[in-house]
């Protein structure tokens, strides 16, 4: 057999004479056969996770460690929104626009400095190369892990099988798995049915600006938009910014919001609130009309649509394998992540039960355990879970607002504690920036059910808090603490 499958000469002359051609014939179909049975072993998993954002990552890198054979796949970017478009290159500007902002307090600390302005491009570059660097580290992780990471764009061909598409390589696979999760993230939620929308720009495309315009207009108060305001207006972009509402990031504390949008007024940006859009007219090169239902018309050089973001399935198909949205179109999912399809999941924004990088990427693991580990009551705790908005300065929320605490306990069962105060980083500067502290109680016990802030540093403050108020602290567990002096967060203990 090994001169037969060697000869080059007369092969066919010697099939013929020896009767050797079915047997050729049947090895070849056998070798087929074990080449078509192999490459579909080789593309059997023990889960696919579609979508490499933070929720997707966790739970594939959990499950590799945990010795499963995993396959993540992504059509973009690994590190999804929160790396590239989001959480970390935000954070990086906006550093930037804080060290920018203390230049003022160090003048009048007497430190020989001084505004020259900002070389934005630099900074953007910059950005851009060490969120390049982190798509490697990602990349790199997930290979240490033992993850199969696998750019394209995934389907689903039935509830076990997911098609990968890579029209630049020209490649086109099937993978199967007994467990599929949908951590596809989000994307900019640009109404179609506002006109003019086309004439502005969603959230994403504030990462692309090449240059700083003049001045800009931002329709939308929750996070993102007050975020993006106060960073260019620490810039010194004349920004304006509207919103439904009657108040800034509507699940926050409303002492705390209204606290925060004297501060943004006092940094220069225009607050047009319960106003309702009806529209955007180009009048020009980077000349713009924002119209409005009951308020004047405002002109601005570009226009950006901060109106929040909406989970992002587009392509997978999920319509075909019946997989249930709820009434605002997310993924739907109970309280272990399961969507109606057994074996399918849905982690992180797409499924919208808190849009934030900490809870993608907790639920991840938790899945990942739940499902391999053995630990069958593993999930996510959605209670409690504290959150920062990066606005100047920054803002914080830990379990109840006043709001909702009245709304769950009635008035009469809860007592507020809070404070007001100059930090002492701002002793030796007119230009100081107030911090507002609030503590949520629940009588008789005085139960802590949220801590809230608005100034320089809660964002740090709160993480620690917040497992202390997840385990069920007091107001006098916290007086019985011994505050860190000169701080901020000493206030939250001293309080009365």
């Amino acid at each position: 057999f090994f001169f037969f499958f060697q000869a080059e000469d007369g092969i066919r002359d010697v099939e013929r004479s020896r009767g050797l051609g079915d047997v050729y014939k049947r090895q070849v179909s056998t070798q087929s056969t074990w080449d078509t049975l192999m490459e579909a072993k080789a593309n059997e998993y023990d889960l696919i996770c579609i979508g490499a954002g933070s929720g997707g990552l966790a739970c594939a890198r959990k499950a590799a460690k945990l010795g499963k054979k995993v396959a993540l796949i992504e059509a973009k970017k690994i590190g999804g929104t929160c790396v590239n478009l989001g959480c970390v290159p935000k954070k990086v500007i906006y550093t930037a626009t804080t060290i920018y902002e203390d230049i003022d307090v160090g003048v009048d600390m007497g430190l020989l400095i001084e505004k020259k302005g900002v070389a934005w491009k630099v900074l953007k570059e910059k950005r851009d190369a060490y969120l390049k660097k982190l798509n490697d580290i990602y990349t790199n992780n997930c290979k240490k892990d033992g993850v199969e990471y696998i750019m394209g764009k995934g389907k689903f061909i039935s509830p076990h099988e997911v098609q990968v598409d890579n029209e630049e390589a020209k490649t086109h696979i099937v993978l199967t798995a007994p467990h599929i999760v949908i951590s596809t993230g989000s994307k900019s939620l640009m109404p179609g049915r506002l006109p003019g929308i086309g004439f502005t720009f969603g959230s994403d495309g504030f990462f692309e600006l090449t240059e700083l315009p003049k001045n800009l207009f931002i329709i939308g108060g929750g996070y993102i938009g007050v975020e993006i305001s106060c960073m260019l207006a620490s810039f010194g972009v004349k920004t304006t910014i509207c919103m439904l509402e009657p108040s800034i990031v509507w699940p926050f504390d409303r002492e705390v919001t209204a606290f925060q949008m004297e501060n943004m007024k006092k940094l220069g940006i225009d607050i047009i609130a319960e106003a309702r859009v009806l529209g955007v007219e180009k009048l020009g090169e980077h000349h713009f009309k924002v119209n409005f239902e009951k308020h004047p018309a405002v002109e601005s050089e570009l226009v950006m649509c901060a109106m929040g973001r909406v989970p992002n399935y587009d392509g997978l198909d999920i319509e075909k394998i019946g997989i249930k949205l709820t009434p605002m179109r997310a993924i739907e999912t109970d309280e272990f992540e399961n969507t109606n399809i057994p074996g399918i999941y849905a982690i992180g924004d797409v499924n919208t039960k808190l849009m934030l990088t900490p809870v993608a990427v907790n639920s991840g693991r938790k899945l990942a355990e739940r499902l391999f580990c053995g630990v069958k009551d593993a999930k996510l705790n959605y209670d409690c879970i504290p959150s920062v908005v990066f606005s100047h300065p920054p803002m914080s929320k830990l379990g109840l607002s006043e709001e909702e605490a009245v709304a769950k306990y009635t008035k009469d069962k809860i007592k507020i504690y809070k404070t007001q105060f100059n930090q002492l980083f701002y002793a030796l500067t007119e230009k100081k920036v107030p911090t507002f502290l609030k503590i949520v109680c629940l009588l008789p016990e005085e139960k802590v059910l949220g801590m809230h802030g608005c100034g320089r540093g809660v964002d740090e403050i709160m993480q620690g808090f917040a497992v202390a108020v997840r385990m069920g602290i007091t107001k006098k567990d916290l007086d019985a603490t011994v505050g860190i002096h000169p701080t901020c967060a000493e206030e939250f203990v001293t309080m009365t």
